[in-house]
């Protein structure tokens, strides 16, 4: 029993692997890409996430998919082309813009909070016949965020004040439609 469960995890290990950065207009990210076999990888990110349309202090976020090879496509000699897309989970503490209405008045202050979204993405990437792989993708978040909430004055007065805190979309993540480009070290 014991034999076949560190042949099971020697194969496990012998599975190719990368690790690198990932940068876009949302963040930067380190990058861990897991094959599990031909046709998917598991990729897993920490980021340090540069706020609404990078406008702010960092936040952060982790975030976990699960992609498919959809194709190898042989457009060069050496190295190793690969199209791939798959879904996954993303949450973290960062700055969203924040829409409240109150009678006929909007406001939408940007504010930290909580983020939990679905992440889909899609991408290209080249392998080199020597460990180095470049990829450009695209992932857009869908999720909401519930943000710490927005003091404000409600009377000039007495000084009282209102403190507001509210879940809505997570508008941030559609910024993910811009491309991200990512240098990994594979072995």
């Amino acid at each position: 029993m014991i034999i076949l469960c560190l042949a099971g995890l020697l194969g496990a290990s012998a599975q190719p692997r990368a690790i690198g950065i990932r940068s876009g207009i949302t963040g930067l990210d380190v990058s861990y890409l897991h094959d599990t076999g031909k046709k998917s990888f598991v990729q897993t990110e920490l980021s340090v996430d540069f706020g609404y349309a990078g406008s702010a202090a960092p936040g952060f976020k982790a975030t976990a998919l699960y992609n498919f090879v959809v194709a190898r496509p042989a457009w060069t000699d050496k190295g190793s082309w690969a199209i791939y897309t798959g879904p996954g989970l993303s949450l973290g503490y960062v700055q969203d813009r924040v829409n409240y209405r109150e009678g006929n008045f909007r406001y939408h202050p940007l504010d930290y909070g909580f983020m939990l979204s679905i992440a889909v993405q899609a991408g290209l990437e080249y392998t080199f016949d020597f460990p180095l792989q470049l990829a450009a993708d695209l992932r857009p978040y869908f999720g909401m965020h519930v943000n710490d909430g927005v003091t404000r004055r409600v009377d000039a007065i007495t000084d009282r004040v209102e403190f507001k805190s509210k879940t809505s979309f997570y508008n941030n993540g559609w910024f993910g439609f811009i491309p991200s480009i990512s240098i990994r070290y594979r072995f």
